[in-house]
Order: C-alpha cells, then sequence, then structure tokens
C-alpha cells in the first residue's frame, strides 16, 4: 500500500470517527430538556379540582393529570388559579398548555386538540328548598329566571334552550356567585353542572337545606365526554398522540373510573409557575 493510499484511509477512518461521535452527541437531550414541563391553567371546579384557599390544588382531576404526566413522561406545573375565560384566552395564545373537564365546542377545537376521557357531566336546575313550583319540564321554564355559569359550555341540548330563554338569563364568574343569587332571590334558579354544584352547597354549611335539585332532565337523550385540552400553539403539540394514547388507556383499563371515583382530599405538593 502506498504511502498516499495510507494516509488517505487514516483520514476517512479518524473523519468517520468523529462524525459518528458528533452524531451520538446530537442525539443526546439537552441541560435540561429531557423532560417536557407542560403547564396547566386551572380555576377552583368543586368536586373536581379544589383551588380555594389553597396553594395546591388536590381532587381527581389532579390525580388524574399526574397519572397521565407520569404514563407520558413529562412534568407537570400548574397555573395559579385562574378564571376560566382567561385560561381560553391564554390557551389561544399558547401560553399554557393545558387545560381540564372540557367539554366540546367548535370554538374551543379551534385552539386545542380535545383529548377526551370521561363521561360528560350533568347539569341540572338547582332551586331554593322553599320554592314548590314544580319544574318539570322545558316548558315550565318559560316563567322563570335563572342564572348561569359563565365560560362553562353546556350540553348541546341545554345551550339551545339557554339561548331562548337569553332574556330571562343572568350568567355570573362561578357557581357559588350563582348560588349567591338564588338564596337571596334575584333569580329562580341555577343551571349548573350538577356534582359540582351539590359539592358546593355540601361544603357551606349555610347552604345545607337551603337549595333542592328540581329534578328536571336537560341531556334530552344526548351523552358526551370531557376532554383534556392541548393547545395547537403550545411547543409540545406534537405530544397530542401519545396523550391521547394514554388517556384512551386509562379510560379501558379502569384508571379514570377509579380517580374519579375516590373522595377528594389534599394532595402533595405540585410545582408551581414561577
Amino acid at each position: 500500500m502506498t504511502k498516499a493510499r495510507l494516509l488517505c484511509l487514516t483520514v476517512t477512518v479518524v473523519l468517520a470517527s468523529w462524525l459518528a461521535t458528533a452524531t451520538v452527541q446530537a442525539e443526546e437531550p439537552l441541560p435540561g430538556e429531557s423532560e417536557p414541563q407542560l403547564l396547566w391553567c386551572l380555576d377552583h371546579f368543586s368536586r373536581f379540582h379544589h383551588y380555594e384557599d389553597v396553594t395546591t390544588p388536590y381532587g381527581p382531576s389532579v390525580d388524574l393529570m399526574q397519572e397521565l404526566a407520569r404514563r407520558a413522561g413529562f412534568k407537570l406545573i400548574f397555573t395559579p388559579q385562574t378564571p376560566v375565560a382567561r385560561c381560553l384566552r391564554l390557551m389561544a395564545e399558547g401560553e399554557v398548555d393545558l387545560m381540564s373537564n372540557l367539554k366540546f365546542s367548535a370554538e374551543r377545537d379551534a385552539i386545542m386538540h380535545l383529548l377526551p376521557y370521561n363521561k360528560t357531566v350533568p347539569e341540572s336546575l338547582f332551586v331554593r328548598q322553599d320554592d314548590r313550583r314544580q319544574v318539570e319540564t322545558e316548558a315550565q321554564l318559560q316563567q322563570l329566571t335563572l342564572v348561569s355559569i359563565r365560560s362553562y359550555v353546556y350540553s348541546p341540548a341545554l345551550m339551545a334552550l339557554l339561548k331562548q330563554k337569553q332574556r330571562q338569563i343572568v350568567e355570573v364568574d362561578s357557581i357559588e356567585a350563582g348560588l349567591e343569587m338564588v338564596i337571596r332571590g334575584r333569580v329562580d334558579g341555577l343551571v349548573a353542572p350538577t356534582v359540582s354544584t351539590s359539592e358546593a352547597i355540601n361544603s357551606v354549611s349555610s347552604y345545607h337545606n337551603k337549595f333542592r335539585n328540581a329534578g328536571i332532565d336537560f341531556s334530552r337523550g344526548q351523552s358526551g365526554f370531557i376532554h383534556i385540552g392541548l393547545s395547537r400553539l403550545s411547543p409540545y403539540a406534537a405530544m397530542e398522540p401519545i396523550l391521547r394514547q394514554h388517556l384512551a388507556t386509562m379510560l379501558n383499563d379502569g384508571t379514570v373510573e377509579r380517580l374519579y371515583a375516590e373522595p377528594t382530599r389534599p394532595a402533595p405538593q405540585l410545582n408551581t409557575q414561577p
């Protein structure tokens, strides 16, 4: 072998070795990027995630989001308590990554990937305990002034009904504010999620024995799902398929049902946004 050919071979081997090393180094995660950090925007939502008078939210929704983070391999962090309307704006801007307990709407679907994970939350009409009027049909609602929750997406059937009664509907920001309006006699009833409203009533001693569920069926035979939302402008929007897959598995293996059946309890400290 000539010296020139030997030199050429040596250079080739060295170059190949350097390229291989460079390739391995390029595939290694950069410091601090080994684990995605997804920011969950949330408000207080009775029964599902408690976020009043505490610095760390707790409840079934928190347990579920932590389990999803464990399975999908990301670090869950959350905002301070934030109104739903502001969370939706932040999702549209890509400033936060996640929301939960969302019903489907075309407007929400335009700004986030909606990932189903549980059956939809039923809704009820809550009236004062001493209000003896029977309200069992939609026609009987025509004479009532009602309060609804701003930014809460009701089931399609109920949304259509509320639109028909726009002049007799007052909007407030929370279930608790709606209950106050009912108990003070400013409106006749509150239309709100059944479970969360019942939880809110049970958590305030002065509300005990002051309200009743009127018993009207708002479903019109329809059912649906609630969703976790992943912002379409999130830096981690590409995680949509893996999040959807893990949520489907959690639904099928009974994890969602188990977590939502357990009583609400304080959770260990999570990481907050600086």
